[in-house]
């Protein structure tokens, strides 16, 4: 029975092997017909040894390059993972790079390994140190998950990019499925740690910045020409380490405050207005030429725009109170700049400037504020190039100052000849599109400010009537030896020649009113 079962498989594996015996080179050749060959059969260790690596072998020196690259981008998304929230010093701001021949020298790059880095200080013009760190993974984990997925980012560290375990830092792996990590409150929580070698021993990051900050303070504070010196010697030792690493290559290290938005929204603008200096006024005078600067000023931490730019949510809801609040404080210099960069919808919500014009008050009145008349009557000459562009410049501040309705004009009369300020103050009122309160002060040398009431009898002269051809000609008479004060014709001219002029517009310059009446109530010109 198996012989009967067997005889057709039979049949046909004989059929099979006369077949491959056909189709094989040696068909046809007995077997000592056969070539051997001349050489014996190499060694299968010494050919495997001496094999051409894998193309995706990391051991392939095309692919070190690739390797070198992917293990430093690792670190660099750990590094700046840290730096957004660690422990941070309160002082030291710079940045940290890896250092380019200790990523070509080492094997690999691993978390919780020594790896060589260079630390810049930002203070100086160019102070870098190679330091060597260890930076380990958060160890705080809201679940288990998270530790398992915490596990196999570490292990994706061993051979980068080549191993089953391989994964971009935006991804997490879990029971198969990848999904992006989320921003939930548990990796708020986790922290990475970061550990520097001090000595023979190792040092935390907030310790070590700190330690850094404090050994140069004096240099910074006491001594200008230490500092000096001390900025030529960093930069001098820097040249050492190479060119600079590129921001791409580098990660920012500074002060951080978690807690911020966790905050009520009442406090956080108490802390950024603090920060900002908006303690009911704002200083933003930028020059001293004409004016008093108060001595010892402190400068704000911030400034206006960057609070502007923390929060948008905060801006929002901050911007209009700070613009009703606030007491703007200006000199001669920035005061179109800021009304420019307002934009029309909060120059109407400006309710309170304060005006420290010094000497020059009512040349610089004359030059921007005054009505037409008035400026063609002196044209006070501006160096300009071309010279139109005082003009564009004067109807630029004419157009932005009408959108103001002012609550408050303070004046600080520091400096200003008691005879100018009722035609400072005329024009002034002429020009905002409307002034409620009219205020005076007088700040001394150490930044005191002082309220001047109306009873003050240099202000006396602002309760008198005057007339604009009255005070043109004191101004005339005043300033006749100073050529800056007007243009070149009526220095050559007599007072006469002023009063032809003038007396085109007989209405406007005849009509006697007081400075501290309404603004309506002022002569219009014609």
């Amino acid at each position: 029975m198996f012989g009967c079962a067997t005889s057709p498989i039979a049949a046909l594996l004989e059929r099979l092997t006369m077949n491959r015996t056909r189709m094989s080179p040696g068909a046809g050749k007995t077997p000592t017909d056969l070539e051997l060959p001349t050489t014996p059969a190499p060694n299968k260790s010494k050919s495997s040894a001496s094999a051409p690596s894998s193309p995706k072998s990391p051991r392939n020196p095309a692919n070190t390059f690739w390797i070198h690259e992917q293990q430093k981008r690792v670190i660099l998304h750990h590094l700046a993972e840290w730096a957004l929230n660690h422990e941070s010093c309160l002082h030291f701001h710079g940045k940290i790079s890896l250092e380019s021949q200790s990523v070509r020298r080492s094997g690999h790059l691993e978390l919780g390994k020594p790896i060589k880095c260079i630390l810049t200080d930002s203070t100086f013009t160019d102070a870098r140190q190679i330091i060597v760190v260890k930076l380990f993974p958060p160890q705080e984990y809201a679940t288990p998950e998270e530790r398992d997925d915490d596990a196999s980012r570490r292990d994706s560290m061993e051979l980068i990019g080549t191993g089953p375990n391989y994964q971009q830092p935006n991804l997490r792996v879990r029971e198969g499925r990848a999904e992006s990590r989320p921003n939930s409150a548990s990796k708020a929580r986790r922290h990475y740690k970061l550990v520097i070698r001090c000595g023979a021993g190792w040092m935390s990051a907030r310790d070590y910045f700190s330690k850094l900050y404090i050994s140069r303070l004096d240099v910074q504070l006491n001594n200008p020409v230490g500092r000096l010196e001390h900025d030529e010697h960093l930069t001098h030792r820097s040249r050492a380490l190479g060119p600079a690493a590129t921001d791409d290559d580098s990660v920012t290290i500074r002060p951080l405050f978690h807690a911020f938005q966790k905050l009520p929204a009442e406090l956080k603008e108490l802390i950024l207005m603090t920060a900002a200096g908006l303690s009911g006024s704002y200083d933003l005078r930028s020059d001293d030429y004409g004016t008093l600067q108060p001595g010892g000023k402190d400068r704000a931490a911030i400034s206006l725009s960057t609070l502007f730019r923390v929060s948008k949510n905060i801006t929002d809801h901050l911007q209009t109170h700070i613009y009703h609040s606030t007491d703007f404080h200006f000199g001669l210099t920035g005061f179109t700049n800021f009304l420019w960069q307002s934009g029309p919808e909060k120059r109407h919500e400006i309710r309170r400037l304060t005006f420290h014009f010094g000497k020059l008050a009512l040349l610089h009145c004359i030059r921007w504020l005054a009505p037409d008349a008035i400026f063609l009557l002196f044209e006070p000459p501006v160096a300009t190039n071309p010279r139109s562009l005082q003009y564009f410049w004067r109807c630029q501040i004419q157009d932005l100052v009408k959108d103001l309705h002012l609550f408050t004009l303070t004046v600080d009369i520091k400096q200003i000849d008691r005879t100018d300020l009722p035609m400072m103050i005329a024009i002034m009122k002429s020009a905002f599109g409307s002034i409620e309160k009219l205020r005076f002060v007088e700040t001394d040398n150490k930044g005191i400010t002082t309220p001047v009431t109306l009873d003050d009898k240099r202000l006396s002269e602002l309760r008198k009537k005057h007339t604009w051809r009255q005070m043109c000609l004191e101004y005339y008479e005043a300033h006749r030896v100073h050529s800056y004060f007007y243009k070149f014709e009526l220095l050559k001219g007599q007072v006469e020649d002023l009063e032809a002029i003038m007396a085109k517009e007989n209405t406007f310059f005849n009509t006697p009113f007081s400075p501290l009446v309404p603004r309506e109530e002022f002569p219009a010109s014609a």
